[in-house]
């Protein structure tokens, strides 16, 4: 008779007592999604106003979250509300005063895919930004915070209003270059450069000799942002009439620019009176390549002003590309080989 192997018996029973036992099956996994908590607002008047608002209820919630105690939560609620763009306009009055929170947090924004960005950011920088993306119906508002006695909430309205881009604020930002802080006045240079509009170039234009030497620098950076078709001559007609650090500025705009008309204006500012005009005047030639400006380059080295050899030096080597340092005679030497083979290179054509 057969007599299974002891093997076999017991891997027999292995299958008898597996086929007997019942498998239970693995518990789901289920994603929980919790809701943030809901945030209770101390004062009464602010939190009746804000249940009175005419707006969705997801709107309502941001608004209350912009008040969290916390100031991640305060940044948090200002960026989603900018993912409504004018949907979020009810909460413009209370994005308006966050203008003057500067508390420093630390952000992560969901990018998509998985994929997360953390960024360092302040409650009163993303209130900045939501109220560019509501856009108009932020400006009314935006326009009286440039009257704040706080210097950032005006310098943050004035970003908002330049990043919004609409051309009914463009005398606004004209004023507010005459702003007590620099701080100010830099940014309304900024945002007016953000204009992409020939109205923008001609009230530019317009106000420039109106308005005192230090406007005119911020305006003049303005006109090299823009880019209009009318900038360059303008700057042009202007610089010899104007003081230095006026003329200092339009050299700097014009090599910005990159515009042939003006390379006889930044030759004449590479010999002004005046060491920063000339210093100014040589870094723009870097934008040219022609004989004239490498003879002016290389005439420049040996100015009795350093940071006047210093922009020479480093004019010819980003017209170059060479990196012969300071000495006139080794850029001498460069040139004159330069030329010879140019003369032949002539010839043979």
């Amino acid at each position: 008779m057969y007599r299974p192997s002891r093997y076999a018996l017991l891997l027999l029973l292995g299958i008898f007592i597996t086929g007997c036992v019942a498998v239970t099956p693995s518990p789901k996994k289920t994603i929980v999604l919790s809701e943030p908590t809901p945030v209770t607002i101390s004062d009464e008047v602010l939190a009746n106003e804000i249940s009175q608002l005419k707006t969705t209820r997801r709107v309502k919630d941001k608004i209350r979250r912009l008040h969290h105690e916390d100031p991640v939560e305060r940044a948090w609620a200002a960026y989603q509300l900018a993912k409504l763009g004018r949907g979020a306009a009810p909460a413009v009055p209370y994005l308006i005063k966050m203008l003057a929170d500067n508390t420093p947090v630390l952000l992560s924004r969901y990018l998509g895919a998985g994929f997360h960005s953390s960024s360092d950011t302040t409650p009163a920088q993303e209130a900045s930004r939501t109220l560019a993306k509501i856009g108009e119906p932020a400006m009314p508002s935006l326009v009286e915070a440039l009257s704040s006695a706080n210097e950032d909430v005006r310098r943050l309205a004035v970003k908002s209003l330049g990043q919004v881009g609409d051309i009914k604020s463009i005398e606004v930002l004209i004023k507010a270059l005459t702003d007590p802080s620099r701080r100010v006045q830099a940014a309304a240079a900024i945002a007016l450069g953000n204009y992409r509009h020939p109205i923008a170039s001609q009230k530019l234009t317009e106000v420039f000799p109106t308005v005192e030497p230090k406007v005119r620098v911020h305006l003049i950076y303005a006109l090299s942002q823009i880019n209009d078709i009318i900038a360059v001559p303008f700057l042009m007609d202007q610089f010899a009439q104007q003081e230095p650090d006026v003329k200092a500025a339009i050299a700097l705009a014009l090599g910005k620019l990159r515009d042939a008309r003006a390379l006889p204006t930044l030759l004449t500012a590479a010999q002004d009176d005046d060491e920063i005009v000339r210093a100014n005047g040589l870094y723009a030639l870097s934008s040219f390549y022609t004989p004239a400006v490498i003879d002016t380059l290389i005439n420049s080295l040996d100015d009795p002003v350093q940071r006047v050899r210093e922009a020479a030096a480093e004019a010819l080597g980003q017209l170059t590309g060479l990196k012969l340092g300071p000495v006139k005679q080794d850029w001498l030497s460069w040139w004159e080989t330069q030329k010879q083979a140019m003369q032949k290179d002539g010839k043979s054509n």
